[in-house]
């Protein structure tokens, strides 16, 4: 008998704990169902997105030991985000004990103007903090040199794969928000039985950010609750990293600055805002998919690197960044944040309960088919109880299903959460990384780091402090042929752009290769798009501007008539458009002479600065520019002084005059594109003068 009040009582013991700290979940989940449809009708209208002026901003990139993925990660940015190259720069910080790094750094500012290199002034690794903060006060000098300023910063980790929107987007809901999260996706692959176990410590991975950013942020989001930092895709805007003054922005003593930053934030009253949106395209198979504006990242794939990870996030986040008091003590914050704080907490004592809960299933389901003592007799308060967190268990691997069936479709789900049933492999593992991770921390945090840790602390002393060693997981990158696929299409920038809807796309794609024509030209043919609209989604793959030709009197053409000759022009089908030092911006659209590019260089002794313009377009222009020589000469405009200045370059140039044809003036349009800062009244004298 006394055995079994033993058995009874822990059986009862274990249920009871795992009722108080499954009980919330199972209450936050059905909050999410209730805010799911709130947050839904909030969706953004990507068509909206090119109306507005593009923003200037800025991207830091925190590196050590990189060497390996920092120039794919970077080119890969470039090649396919859908956001002027000269509207967005990327700071990169790196050591200077850091040569191979420091190597690829340099060349990558070398293929790319709007890559900048940041050399820290402490030998690395430091912190991710640290390296930030030193990124930030040179970002600063970089705007008082160019007489800019960034509308917000972007952190990003050195092997993430950013979605091409991502910058666009961020541009939009910067004029609402001051800090922005973007979800981020684990990297997997395709799952299969043969690629299982090769693939199971990552896909716990896959499994606990789908479920925590596809579900768990946006309740967060809805209810006003504390929305953490994930530390990659989050964006500051100006006035946020202004509120700072000369203070540090990340916290330098903390393992997890980014959630210590986001809570700094949450106290502040500045709400971060969780982008939850997906745009349509057609994948290679030919199929409409919902795509995630979401940041993707190759995560450790073994047990090893996982824990240590892990260990770097709980210790940072639950034993570091605030305590049990805290939730109570802290001001400013509203009870649904100090109870999303007590979630954040409570990790710690759930992921050790796996510790004795596996163990004791083990033993019921045992006990089912054996003389041993049964520790939940049916018809007692731990047999009801444990009904309860049956219920809740199911529960929650349901709501984990909906997520990854979202993020990742119908075979993960099966991989994930119903291989084999009941005990599914991938949550039991990822649970024993969780606790194990755990028990790690909590080592950490009573006993400190290993001898060996403490060496290597003391090699880094600064003047200041010691600082904490930035413990980083080793990266790799995919391969340039699977990056393709996150590429956009001319399909994608045309339904981007409003101007086809998916199913026009998917009919399209088959009737253009049935009658052997590319996708745009069939669009054409058809009358479902104008040309000027086809060369506005072109210039999107290209990377070339194109020219909206609304009013062509802000472009002062017929001071190039006594420059160009008109028969060249003519036969050329091209327009110059606007002077700079070396050369002139010059228009060009699909029927211009395929090498006309090259002739005007040659002919003239000029740069020549590509931009995309209608065929009706540009003869309208031809005959603007060689009407009437003697005609009205405008005055050089604003734009037109900074472009011969060098303080913009064309493409800036191109924006903002697309952008005055909107009914806004120069200063105001270049105000919100922050190029437009100090030096004002020098521009002025200019105007007057020309």
């Amino acid at each position: 008998m006394e055995t079994n009040s033993t058995v009874y009582m822990i059986g009862l013991l274990l249920v009871i704990l795992y009722l108080m700290t499954g009980f919330d979940d199972f209450v936050w989940d059905l909050l999410t169902l209730a805010q799911r449809g709130k947050y839904r009708s909030q969706k953004l209208d990507f068509r909206k997105l090119n109306d507005n002026p593009p923003k200037l901003l800025a991207m830091a990139v925190a590196a050590w030991k990189e060497d390996n993925v920092l120039g794919d990660v970077i080119d890969n940015i470039i090649e396919s985000t859908d956001y002027p190259k000269s509207m967005y720069h990327i700071f990169l910080g790196v050591y200077p004990n850091d040569r191979a790094t420091v190597e690829v750094a340099y060349e990558l500012s070398e293929r790319h103007d709007n890559v900048h290199v940041v050399i820290n002034e402490l030998e690395g690794p430091t912190s991710k903090a640290q390296n930030i903060n030193y990124v930030i006060k040179k970002l600063r000098e970089f705007e008082e040199e160019r007489s800019w300023y960034f509308a917000s910063l972007t952190i990003h980790d050195s092997e993430d794969v950013i979605h091409p929107f991502e910058l666009k987007v961020t541009s939009y809901l910067l004029d609402s928000h001051d800090a922005l999260q973007f979800p981020v996706f684990p990297l997997m692959k395709m799952p299969r039985f043969s690629n299982y176990l090769e693939n199971l410590t990552t896909g716990t991975y896959a499994d606990e950010f789908a479920e925590n950013h596809f579900n768990t942020m946006v309740s967060r989001y809805t209810s006003k609750a504390f929305v953490p930092s994930a530390g990659t895709g989050f964006v500051l805007s100006k006035k946020t990293l202004d509120s700072f003054g000369e203070e540090d922005v990340l916290p330098k003593d903390s393992l997890t600055e980014d959630y210590k930053l986001s809570l700094t934030l949450y106290q502040k009253g500045i709400r971060i805002y969780y982008v939850l949106e997906q745009v349509p395209r057609i994948d290679v198979r030919g199929k409409l998919i919902w795509d995630f504006v979401t940041t993707r990242s190759i995560f450790p794939s073994t047990f090893k690197t996982a824990v240590r990870q892990k260990t770097r996030w709980i210790l940072g986040i639950t034993m570091q960044s605030f305590e049990f008091r805290d939730i109570f003590r802290t001001k400013g914050i509203s009870l649904i944040g100090r109870y999303s704080l007590y979630k954040d907490l409570k990790a710690k004592v759930g992921n050790m309960l796996v510790m004795i809960g596996y163990p004791i299933l083990v033993y019921f389901l045992i006990s089912l088919f054996t003389s041993l003592d049964p520790i939940y007799p049916k018809g007692s308060i731990s047999w009801y109880l444990s009904l309860i967190v049956t219920v809740m268990m199911i529960e929650r691997q349901l709501f984990r299903s909906v997520a990854i069936y979202n993020v990742y479709g119908l075979r993960s789900v099966f991989f994930a959460c119903f291989f084999p049933p009941l005990l599914p492999i991938r949550l039991i593992w990822g649970n024993i990384i969780n606790m194990t991770a755990t028990f790690r921390a909590y080592r950490q945090k009573i006993f400190g780091t290993g001898k060996r840790e403490k060496r290597r602390e003391r090699k880094i002393r600064t003047p200041e402090k010691k600082k904490l060693e930035w413990a980083k997981t080793d990266h790799v990158f995919l391969e340039k042929d699977v990056l393709k696929k996150y590429h956009r299409t001319l399909g994608d920038f045309l339904m981007q752009r409003g101007y086809i809807s998916p199913e026009q796309l998917q009919e399209g794609l088959k009737n253009a290769e049935s009658k052997g024509l590319k996708i745009g030209q069939y669009f054409v043919e058809e009358g479902i798009i104008s040309e000027d609209e086809l060369l506005d989604s072109l210039a999107g793959v290209k990377k070339i501007q194109y020219v909206r030709p609304e009013k062509f009197e802000s472009y002062r053409l017929k001071h190039f008539a006594d420059i160009f000759d008109e028969k060249l022009i003519r036969e050329l089908k091209v327009l110059p458009l606007m002077k700079m030092q070396d050369g002139y911006v010059v228009a060009f659209s699909d029927e211009s002479l395929s090498n006309a590019q090259s002739i005007l260089r040659k002919t003239y002794g000029i740069s020549v600065r590509a931009a995309f313009l209608s065929t009706g377009d540009i003869e309208r222009g031809i005959e603007t520019m060689y009407s009437d020589k003697r005609g009205r000469m405008d005055k050089i405009s604003l734009i037109e002084i900074l472009l011969n200045e060098e303080i913009i370059n064309y493409e800036q140039a191109i924006i903002a005059k697309n952008h005055m044809n909107s009914g806004r003036s120069e200063n105001e349009v270049l105000e919100i594109m922050g190029l437009w800062g100090n030096g004002k009244e020098n521009c002025s004298e200019k105007m007057q003068a020309g």
